[in-house]
């Protein structure tokens, strides 16, 4: 190999690292970290409205589903999210909408799993 094709790769290669360093270290988040936890999120609370179908329409049943997109969009701005937090609010769901009417009483008691559920996401967080 000759010596100016040696420092051309040297100088190739060094850029590449950097850059491959600097996107591991300071943008890691955006492009990896963010983008996995949305679509997990997504995934584990898709069809949500398919699934609960079922249930009379309410006021109550649109406040629920506020209350759902409520706690989905605040559990995507943890840094690490515990998909089974988010899998045990489905499941108290379930339970609470297994009569196919959602009562006042049935609400703020799912109102209080989800606040209880981001309490404990926070607390983890720190």
């Amino acid at each position: 190999m000759k010596t100016g094709c040696f420092i051309k790769a040297l100088i190739a290669s060094t850029i590449f690292f950097a850059v491959v360093f600097y996107i591991a270290t300071n943008k890691l988040d955006d492009y990896i970290v963010n983008p996995i936890k949305n679509f997990s999120v997504k995934y584990v609370t898709k069809d949500l409205k398919d699934k609960f179908g079922y249930v009379k329409e309410t006021p109550e049943k649109d406040s629920l589903f506020s209350q759902i997109n409520y706690f989905t969009d605040n559990i995507k701005k943890f840094k690490t999210v515990h998909l089974n937090s988010v899998e045990d609010v489905i499941d108290s769901l379930d339970t609470y909408l297994n009569d196919s009417v959602v009562t006042t009483k049935d609400l703020e008691k799912i109102k209080a799993i989800i606040e209880a559920k981001l309490k404990n996401e926070r607390s983890k967080k720190n």
